[in-house]
């Protein structure tokens, strides 16, 4: 079940036809939510900083990186930070367990893997524990369907009828984040719409294609470093950090696959 800003989230549309529909209906609403809007807008108005790894710079974090199609549930106790990158039509899904704070983070990219992907995913963090509050945060994916179907005046008549790799599998994220029995408190939605840009020509492509998360125990909230399409970090909850963050790009420490 998903909340947003601490409540039960509903469509108030009690006359879906189908999985898809109920999918494209819950979907929508969420790109259009005042909280998960602001987010989005607080993000992309963050100043972005290069950053450079210095050889004389000791680095004894500890890294995990996450490929496509991989998934990893880290204990913050043990592991630094995590991360994935090179996503355009995939989603980052992070979720993250407020009470022990077990985080599981997956590169999602396609429809298919998704309830078998999150069942990995929550077997770890959630310990059986169903009345777990649960942080989630999405981001990645584009609106990469072709121009026909990319020029509707609202989110609803965008994504009525459109094509692309990104809209199904976001589309099945929700939905089965709504269907499960777990407490999904949805922090981040910078998916589709929320996460494109567009070049003179009107040609798509994504504003953020990866992101870094510090598991830093002092902290209530997680830290976010986003990757854009200049291999810039944009912070986020974070005042400072150090050089050595641009090694998770060279330090790949494979996760599990689906």
């Amino acid at each position: 079940m998903i909340f947003v800003g601490g409540l039960p989230f509903s469509t108030n549309n009690s006359s879906w036809s189908s999985s898809s529909s109920q999918g494209s209906d819950i979907l929508v609403a969420l790109l259009e939510h005042p909280v998960l809007v602001s987010a989005s807008h607080s993000f992309k108005s963050m100043e972005e900083t290069k950053v450079s790894v210095s050889s004389e710079t000791p680095s004894p974090s500890k890294y995990v990186y996450v490929f496509q199609r991989e998934y990893a549930t880290v204990d913050p106790a043990l592991v630094d930070y995590v991360g994935t990158d090179e996503a355009t039509t995939c989603v980052g899904l992070v979720i993250r367990n407020r009470r022990n704070r077990m985080t599981s983070i997956a590169h999602m990219d396609n429809p298919e893997i998704v309830d078998i992907g999150l069942c990995q995913m929550l077997s770890l963090v959630v310990d059986h524990d169903l009345d777990a509050e649960l942080d989630v945060y999405l981001i990645g994916g584009f609106d990469d369907a072709s121009p026909n179907h990319a020029n509707g005046t609202t989110i609803s008549e965008c994504y009525s009828d459109m094509d692309g790799y990104s809209l199904p599998l976001c589309r099945k994220l929700v939905d089965t984040l709504q269907r499960r029995q777990e407490k999904f408190h949805v922090q981040t939605l910078h998916v589709l719409g929320h996460n494109t840009k567009r070049d003179s020509q009107g040609n798509a492509y994504p504003i953020f294609h990866g992101f870094l998360v510090s598991m830093c125990l002092q902290q209530s909230k997680l830290l976010f470093f986003f990757l854009s399409d200049d291999l810039m970090f944009t912070q986020t909850e974070f005042e400072s950090y150090s050089d050595s963050l641009m090694k998770f790009l060279v330090t790949h420490v494979s996760a599990k696959s689906y």
